[in-house]
């Protein structure tokens, strides 16, 4: 069972729910994993023993010192958890982390001329990494992030039969908007800083409507009715355990149900494969949009539009003996309209019963194939421990 065990943690990770691993832990499933990470940016702040007070030799000695102050910390706690010298820690705890944390920012403290604020700086930096680190790696947002790549992938044509569906909906909405002189306006007198909040408050709303309704949905996924049912979804799907057996003596009702961190990590992944899909939309109405401007707005339109003397195209292009003319404002409009579409169908999708039944079964089948796989895993897990437990 190990190996088999060792394969289906491994795809969990894969999938980017490592919380749904059995007894997963910060100090042997995560830290550790982190590791290699904190060693480099544990080297490369030994050189922040290099002060300015020094130069030539004496700056390399200053530096051996430091070198050798962090490296004697590192080794003193491997032979306190007795390890060799400058092994890799397999389980890091506080005393591991502390040093990690404490050692880098002790050096400028003893060679730095500016000893409080690159003393402090490098604890603060620190301290932010290390909390960047546990929540990437905790919640294998790396590898759930490689799963969305080759998740929008596979929903090209599902996004292309999605728009096909939502277009003519979505133009009645944006049309007008699209064909009014005062959002040309707007566009026009927009700044970059000012319309990226603009464009990201719209879009938070977007994603925050998806996020919202996940959590009351998790519930009702988690359940089985029968070893049947979950063991089919093993089988159509990429899961270690596939093909799968029914358990004889471990009832589906008696898996353990989720606790509050396989929650947020399940979340998160169903979260991340619906935000791809709503960005998906907004990019291909985006195009959609300065496609048609491109054909159907010329330049001395924009130009009345925008009550401007002249605009400044970003590139022109010659069709048919017609010049067309790319321009700041139509990207700025375009980009407008494909964010409140992107919020349009977020909206939708929770609202509307037949926007849900085309375009949220599949997420939710992806989430029950991973709970599928951790209901079947738990009770092989449960299997193994019997004889100890007698």
């Amino acid at each position: 069972m190990t190996s088999r065990r060792e394969a289906v943690e491994r795809w969990f990770i894969r999938r980017g729910v490592p919380h749904v691993i059995h007894d997963y832990r910060a100090t042997t499933d995560v830290f550790t994993r982190a590791v290699p990470f904190f060693a480099l940016v544990f080297l490369i702040e030994i050189f922040a023993s290099f002060g300015d007070r020094f130069d030539g030799w004496a700056q390399f000695g200053v530096f051996c010192a430091g070198a050798a102050i962090a490296l004697g910390a590192v080794a003193a706690v491997n032979a306190l958890r007795r390890r060799r010298l400058f092994q890799l820690p397999d389980r890091v705890g506080a005393i591991e982390l502390a040093v990690f944390v404490l050692i880098p920012p002790v050096l400028p403290a003893l060679f730095s001329d500016d000893r409080l604020s690159d003393t402090a700086g490098l604890a603060v930096i620190n301290i932010i990494l290390l909390v960047g680190a546990y929540v990437v790696v905790s919640f294998g947002l790396l590898p759930m992030l490689f799963w969305a790549g080759a998740y929008s992938i596979n929903q090209i044509a599902l996004i292309g039969r999605l728009v096909g569906r939502i277009l003519p909906l979505l133009l009645v909405f944006s049309a007008f908007l699209f064909l009014n002189a005062e959002v040309w306006q707007v566009a026009h007198d927009f700044t970059w800083p000012f319309y990226a909040i603009v464009l990201g408050v719209v879009g938070l709303i977007a994603l925050g409507s998806v996020a919202v309704r996940i959590p009351s949905e998790l519930v009702g996924l988690a359940r089985f009715n029968s070893w049947d049912e979950a063991c089919e979804l093993i089988d159509g799907c990429d899961s270690p355990l596939a093909p799968a057996t029914r358990p004889a003596d471990f009832a589906v009702s008696a898996v353990p149900p989720l606790d509050r961190m396989d929650r947020v990590n399940l979340g998160l992944l169903m979260f991340v494969a619906q935000a791809v899909r709503v960005v998906l939309v907004g990019v291909v109405i985006g195009a959609f949009y300065v496609a048609f401007g491109l054909l159907a707005v010329r330049e001395a339109t924009i130009v009345s539009w925008v009550a401007s003397d002249a605009v400044d195209p970003l590139a022109r292009f010659s069709l048919f003996g017609n010049e067309l003319v790319l321009t700041w404002e139509l990207l700025g409009v375009s980009g407008f309209i494909a964010t409140l579409s992107a919020l349009q169908f977020a909206v939708s999708t929770i609202i509307d019963k037949a926007y849900r039944e085309h375009f949220y079964d599949d997420m939710a089948h992806e989430a029950r194939e991973v709970l599928a796989t951790r209901a079947l895993y738990l009770a092989e897990l449960n299997r193994e421990a019997e004889p100890d437990d007698g």
